[in-house]
């Protein structure tokens, strides 16, 4: 019995766990008794609070430019100077 829990992957543990939790919750929803007390507000507050988390530092690490040719080259001959030397 010690090999079985010894050669148990830690992280499908946790999913498993997460979805019976998951399971038990909906079947107590049927019957009407909530074991997760979370109203539907609730959950739409914290979707969207983690939406804009996500899309925030997605835009902050993207660094991306909105601006044509305000991009900072990584050549080595200068880049783009914005005008033509003569």
């Amino acid at each position: 019995m010690k090999n079985f829990w010894k050669n148990i992957n830690k992280t499908s543990a946790a999913k498993f766990a997460v979805l019976l939790l998951a399971l038990v919750n909906q079947g107590l929803s049927l019957i009407g008794h909530n074991l997760l007390p979370i109203t539907s507000d609730q959950v739409n507050d914290w979707v969207s609070m983690t939406f804009t988390i996500v899309t925030a530092l997605i835009a902050y690490f993207d660094n991306g430019t909105i601006i044509k040719g305000s991009e900072v080259s990584t050549d080595t001959d200068g880049g783009d100077q914005g005008e033509t030397q003569k």
